[in-house]
């Protein structure tokens, strides 16, 4: 009878740690499914909360997109949208010659500088690929000439690419010297060869006093300051930046005008003419002065 009892406790000691480790599995599990939950649910909190929150690219009304350089980009250079980025702007001031998306920039290449964070106008882009950078700056009917200048002639060095100068041309004419205007409103294409938009160690360099400079004039105007240059002296005059240059150009100067400012009457006008006349009688020779046409009584 005592090895049954004992048989039977040994027995229940059996059954009993069976359920303890059925019990401890049961709860294992139960705590790996409710984590398991857990995480499916918070992440699927998460994902809707992103969902809800997520930037969205939303156009203000009266707003429109245009793509604008993120750095200037000289002419002649190939165009890539990894070249520009996007920008608002009010729709009152894109017109349709302004470029809004990258794709309409690819494949073509810049004509002039295009200026780090202005829009894109069409005008500056083309489809040929351009020979340099100063081809691509030259527009139809238009010729590039270079011209020999100093630091006076040149304005200090200021006449650089992109500035406005009037070609100024001193001459001799009528034994007096006389200054014209031969080409107003030209621009600076290059100065010692480096055209606009060109930098140097990421600064544009600008200090130098070039001994040449390529202007942008009309096929007329680029004969006649090539002419005036092998009869006279050529010098640049600066214009400002506000400068339209819809003025008309001023008439030509001469030294008398030094000597008449605030006068009506212009020395640029005057023509004097002295000849020799001989006296048939007497057979003596005189020197007689004309103005404009009118003796000039000694």
């Amino acid at each position: 009878m005592l090895q049954n009892n004992t048989f039977a406790r040994s027995h229940r000691r059996r059954s009993n740690a069976q359920l303890m480790k059925v019990g401890l599995g049961a709860l294992i599990m139960s705590i790996s499914l409710a984590g398991i939950i857990a995480s499916i649910h918070f992440s699927s909190e998460q994902g809707t909360a992103s969902t809800v929150t997520a930037p969205q690219n939303i156009i203000e009304p009266g707003m429109v997109e245009v793509i604008v350089p993120i750095e200037s980009i000289p002419p002649g250079a190939t165009l890539e949208p990894r070249l520009f980025h996007r920008v608002k702007k009010p729709e009152v001031l894109v017109g349709p010659e302004i470029i809004r998306d990258f794709e309409e920039v690819k494949g073509l290449y810049s004509r002039g500088v295009l200026v780090v964070g202005q829009p894109v106008h069409r005008d500056f882009l083309t489809s040929l690929q351009p020979v340099n950078a100063l081809t691509a700056s030259i527009p139809p009917g238009y010729r590039a000439i270079a011209i020999s200048v100093d630091a006076i002639s040149s304005v200090e060095g200021w006449a650089q690419p992109g500035a406005r100068v009037d070609v100024i041309w001193v001459t001799r004419d009528l034994g007096a010297q006389m200054a014209y205007v031969v080409a107003p409103n030209a621009k600076v294409l290059s100065a010692n060869k480096k055209a606009e938009g060109a930098t140097v160690d990421g600064k544009t360099k600008d200090e130098e006093v070039p001994q040449t400079v390529t202007l942008l004039l009309s096929v007329r105007d680029a004969m006649r300051v090539r002419l005036a240059a092998l009869n006279g002296r050529l010098a640049l005059v600066l214009r400002g930046s506000e400068d339209a240059g819809l003025a008309k150009a001023a008439g030509p100067i001469g030294e008398g005008a030094l000597f008449n400012s605030g006068t009506k009457l212009q020395a640029a006008s005057r023509r004097t003419v002295s000849v020799k006349v001989r006296d048939r009688k007497t057979g003596k020779e005189e020197l007689l002065t004309f103005e404009n046409g009118q003796r000039v009584q000694e």
